[in-house]
Order: structure tokens, then sequence, then C-alpha cells
């Protein structure tokens, strides 16, 4: 049987920059996290899996 499988991760990092006001750090870490320099460190993941439409006649 064949099934849908849905995953959603949800990772968190934190980063010090140097900035002006909280904007400004805002902008950096986002500047940061385009660049590829931000280091993750926890992760959190959902999985859920479904059956496809077309197999579920299959089942009986």
């Amino acid at each position: 049987m064949r099934y849908f499988v849905d995953i959603k991760a949800t990772s968190y990092a934190t980063i010090t920059v140097e900035a002006d006001s909280l904007e400004e750090a805002e902008e950096k870490a986002q500047e940061a996290y385009y660049n590829g320099m931000v280091e993750w460190r926890n992760c959190d993941l959902d999985i859920e899996a479904r059956i496809m439409e077309k197999d579920r006649g299959e089942e009986r």
C-alpha cells in the first residue's frame, strides 16, 4: 500500500550579532540565515502518514 507522509520540521538556533537596535539585529540575523551562516541546534519533527486516495478502495 502507498502512503503520503507529511513531514514538518521546526529548527532552532541562536546567533550573536552586533547592532544598534533590535530591528538591525533582526535584519542581520535574517542576512546570516540567507547566507547559510546559522548553525542549527535543535529540531522538532512531526511526521504523519495517510493512505493515498486511490489505494483506499483497494483495502476492502
